[in-house]
């Protein structure tokens, strides 16, 4: 699990050997360094995952979204971009994206699958020996009431997959990509626009993250050398593997209840999203 833990390390700046020692808490042999950072440090997902994703669930199932966010949420948060690009333009009519080459984006699909199958296979490997979880494994609680075990790991093999993406698309499609961007919709002109890492920051330091209802964050997003959306992509881990990848439809409480996550992503970056799985790699699911 080197990449979880090198994620953990320069992301999560967990405590120093001194400090271990301190709080009188020792890690098993087989403790992921993320789980064993929690356990120093109960209740700080943002700080020991690296995840601020991961942070949000847990505050929901906590009860305790809107609460106002640690520092390391705010440095997680600016930080959603995997390219350095100057701005993100989402097409019309008027601007339309200029597609990748056929072969190029082939090569490029084919980087994301293997990323996404090789973070499938290493968190699997450390908490199931390489097997794929059962069907009531996945539906076990893992943390606080309702966080399942097919929630937990489907997030930790996101985190996984980071670093792999950010260095295939570096190599073949450098500063126009975008890794867990997020889109909102400007109440001024009711379109939808990507929002910069600092205006986020901006507003999970101010609100929480219930400050971000009604937005969108599809897991990687390539780019024309315009800034203009050409494809979107979500990962999708199913738990277990042999069920297919799917899109969600959002629920009570959302809100784009009764959206299909699909939909929402296509009507808003005007291009056709699709699912990127272990099993199935990429794909467009059919509609429920």
């Amino acid at each position: 699990m080197r990449l979880l833990v090198l994620l953990a390390v320069l992301q999560a700046g967990c405590l120093s050997e001194s400090d271990e020692a301190s709080l009188g808490v020792e890690c098993g042999p087989r403790d992921l360094t993320p789980e064993c950072c929690l356990k120093k440090n109960p209740g700080q997902w943002e700080r020991c995952t690296g995840s601020s994703e991961l942070a949000r669930v847990v505050e929901e199932a906590a009860g305790t979204v809107g609460r106002a966010p640690s520092l390391a949420v705010k440095v997680i948060a600016t930080g959603t971009a995997g390219a350095m690009v100057t701005a993100v333009h989402i097409g019309s009519a008027e601007r339309r994206g200029v597609a990748l080459a056929a072969d190029l984006l082939k090569k490029v699909e084919e980087e994301i699958v293997r990323c996404v199958r090789r973070a499938e296979q290493e968190v699997n490997d450390y908490h199931f020996e390489g097997k794929s979880p059962t069907r009531e494994q996945c539906q076990e609680v893992k943390v606080g009431e309702r966080t399942t075990w097919a929630a937990y790991l489907g997030l930790f093999k996101h985190e996984t997959a980071w670093p792999c993406l950010r260095k295939a698309l570096d190599k073949l499609w450098k500063e126009k990509y975008l890794l867990h961007p997020r889109f909102y919709v400007d109440p001024q002109t009711g379109e939808w626009r990507h929002m910069p890492g600092d205006m986020m920051s901006q507003i999970v330091e101010r609100e929480g993250w219930s400050g971000l209802r009604g937005t969108i964050e599809p897991d990687i997003v390539l780019l024309d050398a315009n800034g203009v959306v050409i494809h979107a992509y979500d990962l999708k881990f199913p738990c277990p593997g042999s069920n297919s990848a799917k899109w969600e439809t959002y629920g009570q409480g959302d809100y784009w209840r009764d959206w299909l996550q699909g939909d929402l992503y296509e009507s808003a970056l005007k291009v056709q999203p699709l699912l990127v799985s272990p099993r199935g790699g990429v794909s467009i699911p059919k509609r429920q």
